[in-house]
């Protein structure tokens, strides 16, 4: 017990010690005071945390405490005005009161009451851990009070009763306690005082206006019930009325119960509107009110709904103060849910009779924008609208004020024009050209007229775009930018002859024309117009020593010149199409290449067109052949000027690209030969004459070098014989001229006969036969030119051609015998120096079970142990290096069974 004591004066010492330091801070003028106690402040917290003291501490020290709290109390209660929110240093005065006014009596009343009012601005500021050890004071403190046998005033017990309550159930509410609130809220004891009632109406209407926003119309409209009795009580008690309050709880109460649907909600609705309307029938609150409800209901009178409107814009003061409350953006956009007649003629109203002559310019511009807006936005017929703005502007101006509506509309304007609503745009460039009251600069002119005639050609109208074109006087059918106009409506309108036209014409304007070619040549391209956007492109290249570029952009010109055309070869699906646009790619790469001397091309521009231009002689393979082999040229000739930027060590990687381009003009001219369909009739008939004469030939002795040389040639025979047949997708054919090979096969025949198969562009099927009967010929061949030990040796790499060609094309049949070879091969040389490549058997092995792994997943449980066994038993065939891989699949094919 001792030991507390000790620590309760030792802690009132401290408290002692920091409203010193406050007040000395406090007294202080007013800058040096708030730089300060924003210092001291931050230590409030953590000594609040400590109060209120667990006991009382000697009476010296209460009454110290006594005296500077009285000090900080006071002080802190003048200086709210100058440093805001200073809730905390209240409570520390609160407590040191608390610690030095005794249990009962009228010191005990002064601090309960100085509780109250510290206790309610915690409330309110949102302090509700501090805000509960005041209530809790304030109880025990009120407790003893009522239990004091001095006669106290009772009607002040009953006032700090109520407040206690009040406090309690604002609390409750903010503690997320709505059924604690209400109970509360029924142990308030009933008030005669006017003041009392005036709290109870505020406390009811703060909570409802919370309930309110918090969209728990329920609550709101119980707690905005009470609100309206106390301020009925109030109201009773009163001589005066009390300013707003009444408005502001009747507009909540309104708001609450129109969400509800109960009959006790409709009947406070209706008891509301009545009271509102009777109470406060000028308001321009209860106007909008009136006119919010009317629209919900659906079903109003026009002529009432009108009426309402005008009365509530009659009220109106036009002065900042109201026109910022009642007539925001917001508040007038309500309005229009209900009828767009009536918003425009509230808007009109408001202009012209109360701010046409009134100072508000700010606001006069701001409702006239919403007017235009409206106008421009509403589904009003577009002439009506005209119409009304027309007949609004003249009548403003007639109280000497104008208004600059071509901005509002050009704005508009802008906005239909890129929603794509471009007969609406159209209309209201029209409109501002023809109405003598917009007096527009020749430069404005100008803008509504290009804009017209996009907006025309863009909504199909190109002969409105024609007409008007035609209309226009000299100077603007020599004007660049409408030309690019009129240009670009030809071409949306498929008129590609006309297009031209305007293009000439552009060019022959000058140097300013020339400016719009690179636009030009973005509209025929987004026209479908590739050689249009060319002929753009050739131009502004053609025009160059006119200085219409600066140096640094050339090379880019042309970088984009030839993306710009290369991009669409291909696309036309006619090789005269692509032929063409190839010719002009060679055109700008030429040009490119003349140009070089006055244009300082970079190296990496020089490695940009020699490769770009070989890349597209790549791609564009299915042209002629003498323009492919044109543009690789032109890539050489670049790769000899990016050469000339680079030091020897450096072109080590150029003289590969000399052979790229060669070997492509080979692969062309060679591919060209190949075309002629007569060519391989005629090779097949000379293999078939050479067929006869073998067959029919003697036998004679013959030396060793000439037998090998008739073998040689035999051999190409049936080599280009079979190149013949697959030409011809004379597939029936192939097996007869392989097996005729089997005599006298070799290795390099046997290749000749897989390259020529696998590079052929037939089904997959076809080639997968093909391979098999080559398997097929190695295997069974008695060739006494292919060594059994070389045939070994090269045929796991066609099993493996085989096998993944199958799997590829999904012939599993043809894939498991292609492993049931695999097995007899490594069986066959098991045991002898020519193994089975172990990274053959590895990979077909892997391949293999994950295939049965495909086959367990649907639910195929024979295939998938047939396929996983072969794979395993594969495995087991290989060296040593393969033993691991047979283990791990043996472990696997347990798991899944």
């Amino acid at each position: 017990m001792a030991t507390t004591s000790s620590n309760s004066e030792a802690e009132a010492e401290t408290i002692l010690e920091l409203a010193k330091e406050l007040l000395q801070h406090l007294q202080k003028d007013t800058h040096e005071r708030a730089i300060s106690v924003s210092d001291v402040f931050h230590s409030l917290d953590e000594h609040l945390g400590r109060l209120p003291l667990p006991t009382a501490p000697p009476i010296a020290i209460r009454r110290q405490l006594a005296a500077h709290g009285a000090r900080l109390w006071n002080i802190s209660a003048q200086m709210i005005s100058i440093l805001g929110n200073i809730t905390h240093l209240s409570a520390i005065a609160l407590f040191m009161l608390d610690c030095a006014a005794p249990s009962h009596g009228s010191g005990s009343q002064r601090v309960l009451e100085t509780a109250l009012k510290t206790v309610q601005s915690c409330t309110e500021n949102g302090f509700i851990e501090l805000s509960q050890k005041i209530i809790e004071m304030v109880a025990i403190r009120l407790d003893k009070l009522e239990r004091s046998m001095e006669s106290a005033d009772k009607a002040q017990i009953v006032s700090a009763t109520a407040g206690y309550y009040m406090v309690r159930v604002h609390l409750a509410w903010l503690q997320g306690r709505p059924d604690i609130a209400d109970h509360l809220f029924s142990k308030i004891p009933a008030i005669a005082t006017a003041y009392g009632q005036k709290r109870v109406l505020d406390l009811c209407y703060k909570i409802g206006s919370f309930a309110l926003d918090d969209r728990h119309y329920d609550n709101a409209a119980k707690w905005l019930e009470r609100a309206l009795s106390a301020w009925e009580l109030y109201n009773r008690n009163m001589a005066l009325g009390i300013g707003n309050d009444g408005l502001c709880i009747l507009h909540a109460s309104i708001r609450a119960n129109r969400q509800l649907e109960d009959s006790l909600a409709k009947e406070r609705l209706h008891k509301a509107l009545k009271l509102i309307e009777k109470r406060y029938p000028h308001e321009f609150a209860v106007k909008a009110l009136q006119l919010e409800i009317l629209s919900k209901e659906g079903h109003c009178n026009g002529s009432v709904y009108l009426q309402i409107l005008r009365d509530m814009l009659k009220i109106l003061n036009p002065n900042e103060a109201e026109l910022k409350t009642n007539v925001t953006p917001c508040a007038l956009m309500a309005l229009i849910e209900s009828r767009t007649s009536f918003y425009v003629q509230g808007l009109q109203q408001l202009l012209v009779e109360k701010l046409a002559a009134s100072d508000q310019q700010e606001w006069t511009e701001r409702i006239f924008i919403l007017l235009v807006w409206t106008l421009t936005n509403s589904r009003l017929p577009i002439q009506n609208s005209s119409g009304i703005l027309c007949d609004t502007m003249k009548r403003v101006a007639k109280c000497g004020r104008g208004l600059l509506s071509e901005d509002l509309i050009w704005k508009y304007i802008d906005v239909v024009s890129s929603e794509g609503n471009l007969h609406v745009a159209e209309y209201w460039c029209s409109f501002v050209l023809e109405e003598a009251m917009f007096q527009l600069s020749s430069e404005n002119k100008t803008i509504f007229i290009r804009r017209y005639i996009a907006c025309a050609s863009d909504n199909s109208n190109v002969c409105g775009a024609y007409e008007l074109f035609d209309n226009m006087a000299d100077e603007y059918r020599k004007c660049p930018s409408a030309l690019y106009l009129i240009y670009k409506a030809a071409l949306n309108n498929r008129d590609f002859s006309q297009g031209h036209f305007y293009l000439d014409s552009l060019c022959q304007v000058g140097a300013t024309g020339r400016t719009y070619l690179l636009p030009c040549a973005a509209e025929a391209l987004r026209s479908g117009q590739t050689l249009l956007a060319a002929e753009c492109l050739q131009h502004v290249i053609d025009n160059l020593n006119d200085g219409f570029l600066e140096v640094k952009y050339i090379a880019s010109l042309f970088i984009a010149a030839g993306c710009l055309v290369s991009a669409q070869l291909g696309k036309t699906g006619k090789v005269k199409e692509d032929d063409e646009l190839l010719a002009q790619v060679i055109r700008v790469f030429e040009a490119a290449h003349r140009n070089e001397q006055n244009t300082v091309f970079s190296a990496v521009e020089l490695e940009w067109l020699s490769r770009r231009s070989y890349n597209i002689a790549v791609q564009a393979r299915s042209c002629d052949y003498r323009l492919v082999v044109q543009l690789l040229d032109l890539s050489m000739h670049f790769t000899d000027l990016q050469r000339k930027t680079m030091t020897c060590e450096k072109q080590s990687g150029l003289w590969q690209h000399y052979l790229h381009c060669d070997n492509i003009k080979i692969f062309s001219i060679i591919t060209e030969a190949r075309k002629e369909q007569q060519h391989y009739e005629n090779v097949q008939n000379v293999a078939q004459h050479c067929r006869t004469y073998i067959r029919s030939r003697p036998q004679i002795e013959n030396t060793r070098e000439q037998h090998s040389e008739w073998l040689q040639e035999y051999r190409r025979i049936l080599s280009i014989d079979l190149e013949c047949a697959i030409f011809f997708n004379q597939w029936d054919n192939v097996p007869s001229i392989i097996g005729e090979s089997k005599s006298i096969i070799d290795d390099e025949l046997c290749s000749i006969f897989l390259d020529c198969v696998l590079r052929c562009a037939a089904s997959v099927t076809y080639i997968i036969k093909t391979v098999e009967k080559i398997i097929f010929v190695l295997r069974t061949t008695a060739s006494p030119y292919l060594e059994a030990a070389t045939a070994r040796a090269v045929l796991p790499r066609y099993i493996h051609t085989f096998f993944q060609l199958s799997l590829d094309a999904q012939e599993y049949c043809l894939a498991e015998s292609a492993i049931d070879q695999a097995l007899d091969l490594a069986c066959d040389l098991c045991g002898t120096v020519l193994r089975y490549p172990s990274d053959e058997i590895q990979w077909m092995a892997t391949v293999a079970f994950n295939r049965a792994v495909d086959l367990y997943i649907l639910s195929e449980s024979d295939d998938c142990r047939r396929w996983a066994e072969k794979a395993i038993k594969l495995a087991d065939l290989g060296e040593k290096d393969c033993a691991m891989l047979g283990k791990l699949l043996r472990e696997r094919l347990q798991k899944l069974f």
